[in-house]
């Protein structure tokens, strides 16, 4: 069985889908209906499977590694769906918790931390365009390039004007990144909270890592 990591507030990482539905049931009255589809679209040994055999056959499978599957009607009703409404692309969306070390481009980061430390130029948007500016002190490394597009969180009231977190999106080449190349990438749709880590990335812009600003998971998009 293959170990699973998905987006989720409290945890999201687990040796197998068994103990991933064991934990949810304990936790929670009721586990959400978009949770399976995430651990699908998250994990390369499903979201494979399901573009390989399609959604039946990886339901039979997911059966196998986590028996009370089977009682869920709902999860599985919900995935049924969203596999026909989704069209998964053929690159890989993988979800890390943000203290793993990932592999990028050949570099290995150790997590987010990492990543965020090495960032050239960065790029946020304002009235009049992408503004895109370079730190003033970084040391980048010489096999990897990294720029840092983001978004700060939304203020409703004055609860808020102390909030500090941003949504996160990092793109990635093997030369500095260029200012044409933020603004390209800050080309690619936005979904919800600013994420341009989605099944409709133009394959060049390639590879993409997507962070909320909050929790500990982050999805990384690659050929």
């Amino acid at each position: 069985m293959a170990k699973i990591c998905f987006p989720h507030y409290k945890r999201g990482d687990f040796a197998s889908l068994a103990d991933a539905l064991k934990f949810l049931n304990r936790e929670t009255y009721s586990i959400s209906r978009y949770t399976l589809c995430e651990i699908v679209q998250y994990n390369t040994c499903y979201r494979n499977h399901l573009r390989r055999h399609g959604v039946e056959d990886l339901i039979v499978r997911l059966i196998e590694e986590a028996p009370q599957l089977k009682e869920e009607k709902v999860l599985l009703h919900r995935l049924r769906e969203w596999a026909v409404e989704e069209k998964l692309a053929d690159y890989d969306i993988q979800c890390f918790n943000i203290r793993d070390k990932v592999t990028i481009l050949g570099h290995t980061f150790n997590g987010l931390a990492d990543i965020r430390e090495h960032v050239e130029l960065y790029g946020r948007d304002g009235y009049d365009g992408l503004h895109c500016w370079s730190p003033t002190e970084v040391e980048p490394y010489e096999d990897v390039h990294i720029g840092h597009l983001y978004e700060n969180y939304p203020v409703f009231d004055s609860y808020d004007l102390g909030d500090d977190r941003t949504y996160q999106n990092y793109i990635f080449g093997n030369s500095p990144i260029a200012e044409s190349e933020m603004k390209n990438a800050f080309g690619v749709s936005h979904r919800a909270n600013f994420c341009m880590v989605h099944e409709n990335i133009p394959e060049e812009m390639l590879p993409m890592l997507y962070y909320s600003g909050d929790g500990q998971y982050m999805l990384l998009a690659t050929k």
